[in-house]
């Protein structure tokens, strides 16, 4: 079942301040996921509202403006059910925990990352929300029935 899943109709945002990083993310991966940049925190949270569609958040740790921690602080707040993946070249434990505890973070990834590594976490990610979503439509179809 997974394996027949539209990939590309779960978009994903990909949050760097680094141009370098953003440019790589699209040419390693666009040709499986439809992917969405930000530079920062702020400009995530902009295009998380012009496009509720997105499944999945990869993002940095440290940026100008907001950092991962916050950014994905809102994004679990306000899109609980958005995937959200931290990806950084500093480890900083007591963040990762702190992540884990709030329920928001499914995967933490060290820079550099391993390209296909990333490629295996982006799509488990993208089967969570899509099995995720499945459940959701079913437990409403059928509390439906139920009350009819």
């Amino acid at each position: 079942m997974l394996e027949s899943i539209p990939f590309k109709d779960y978009p994903i945002l990909f949050v760097d301040d680094e141009e370098m990083a953003v440019a790589t993310f699209k040419r390693l991966y666009s040709d499986d996921f439809t992917i969405h940049t930000a530079f920062n925190g702020k400009e995530a949270l902009q295009i998380l509202e012009q496009h509720p569609e997105i499944a999945l958040i990869a993002t940095d740790q440290r940026m100008p403006v907001m950092s991962g921690l916050t950014l994905l602080t809102h994004v679990a707040e306000k899109y609980p059910r958005i995937i959200n993946i931290l990806i950084t070249a500093y480890s900083d434990l007591l963040l990762v925990i702190e992540l884990v505890n709030k329920g928001n973070l499914f995967r933490y990834i060290g820079k550099p990352y391993e390209e296909e590594f990333l490629r295996r976490t982006l799509i488990q990610g993208i089967e969570r929300y899509h099995l995720l979503d499945v459940r959701e439509r079913f437990y409403a179809t059928h509390n439906a029935a139920l009350l009819t």
